[in-house]
């Protein structure tokens, strides 16, 4: 950033293409043969998920586990309009349009990850007016204007893993950082060299979770921001990776969930919140996300899970509890597959790896404690960097007084 009203920074702490084939209709989905086209054996049956493009990466690690468990086997389709639209589709009944395309993932699927396209990733088109089974938001129901007074009866916010919402600047940029008094100036006026052109400034728009949680940050209603609405998480990111001329990348800046913005083809900007004194990435070493752990990195909030449930409390479908089940941590997912490494590589982080939580949006943060549960910071830290200071363990008896032993390492409980 340039010199001027405090806002110089120093940094602290330091593929092939989907197949689009939109003719199934997701409700009469054919499974996949092994060469990547229809058969005549029909797909599981399908639980509908609505909301968040931030959380699309998680989604998509897990539905091929899903579509092949032996238990339970489910196909999710899942639509990214935004998270307020997610919350809206639980809370008010908002269901998915007709003639929405939709993505599924099917492990015969010969697609591989490229751009924001994910691996075994396919289309398939919603035909009718469909309810959903889960909301998926990266924001509290109340930052979108929802359960000022409490929910209605037989609807409950599941909270999941944690997500970090970033700046982001072309790769070739000449910006590293930004302020929360800058970003109030670009976001809300386009009046802050060198980001004053709002066609260069990609912004999502007020249903979109991302949004609205750096709109609470930086003081900028979600409905008031200048610049380009490019529509989703991927708009955004192929808008940032689209410029070329360096005056082009200099006046360039949006907004980005860190799974998209810790890729090589953008530059993430560390972030000054009000009150700090210096500028923070997620990350002090790539991945790590221990600046967002430890609550220096600011803006950041748990992945909201909205369903129905039943009078146990818990998702009234089975296979949307499933799937709550593995994104909460407390149910293996099917097939071995390793939670924290998935979360790990799609720039999230566990609940029990935090060292702070909040209650509402952007407020307050206190430690968590040792005693709340089984904590995994040991094993999210050598998913994420190849190596940590604690004690691999097999049994609690590897462990010495005052540390038992959780996901494979010896963590404290006191």
């Amino acid at each position: 950033m340039r010199t001027g009203l405090a806002i110089a920074l120093g940094v602290c702490g330091s593929l092939v293409a989907a197949r689009v084939d939109a003719a199934q209709t997701c409700s009469a989905l054919k499974a996949l043969d092994a060469g990547g086209s229809p058969s005549a054996n029909d797909a599981p049956p399908v639980i509908y998920v609505m909301g968040s493009s931030a959380v699309k990466p998680m989604i998509a690690a897990l539905a091929p586990s899903m579509f092949l468990d032996s238990t339970r086997p489910t196909t999710i389709v899942y639509v990214s309009t935004g998270s307020c639209t997610g919350v809206s589709g639980i809370v008010a009944g908002t269901p998915i349009a007709a003639n929405t395309t939709a993505a599924y993932w099917d492990p015969n699927s010969k697609t591989t990850a490229s751009g924001s396209t994910t691996d075994k990733e396919e289309a398939c088109t919603v035909s009718a007016a469909q309810t959903i089974d889960v909301g998926a938001s990266d924001v509290f129901a109340q930052t979108c204007g929802f359960a000022q007074q409490g929910f209605p009866q037989g609807i409950k916010d599941f909270q999941g893993p944690i997500q970090s919402m970033t700046f982001a600047v072309p790769k070739g940029s000449s910006e590293n950082s930004i302020s929360a008094q800058a970003a109030y100036l670009v976001f809300g006026l386009a009046n802050l060299a060198p980001w004053t052109d709002p066609t260069h400034i990609f912004r999502r728009n007020d249903q979109s979770g991302t949004q609205s949680m750096i709109s609470v940050a930086i003081g900028v209603p979600a409905s008031r921001w200048t610049g380009v609405d490019s529509g989703g998480s991927t708009g955004v990111f192929n808008s940032l990776t689209a410029q070329i001329a360096q005056a082009d990348m200099d006046k360039s800046i949006g907004i980005l969930g860190a799974d998209f913005s810790s890729r090589p083809d953008v530059k993430q900007l560390a972030y000054q919140h009000y009150g700090q004194t210096c500028a923070y990435k997620p990350d002090i070493q790539p991945k790590d996300k221990l600046n967002t752990r430890n609550g220096r990195y600011a803006i950041w909030g748990p992945l909201h899970l909205l369903s129905q449930v039943d009078t146990s409390g818990l998702a009234a479908n089975l296979r949307a509890r499933d799937l709550i089940a593995y994104l909460q941590g407390s149910q293996p997912p099917p097939l071995g597959v390793n939670l924290i490494r998935l979360e790990e590589s799609v720039d999230i982080v566990p609940p029990c790896a935090m060292n702070v939580h909040r209650d509402a949006e952007m407020g307050p943060m206190s430690a968590v404690l040792p005693s709340s549960g089984p904590r995994c910071g040991c094993a999210f830290d050598h998913e994420a960097t190849g190596t940590t200071t604690c004690t691999a363990c097999s049994a609690p008896t590897d462990c010495s007084a005052g540390f038992t032993c959780s996901f494979g390492y010896c963590e404290a409980t006191q």
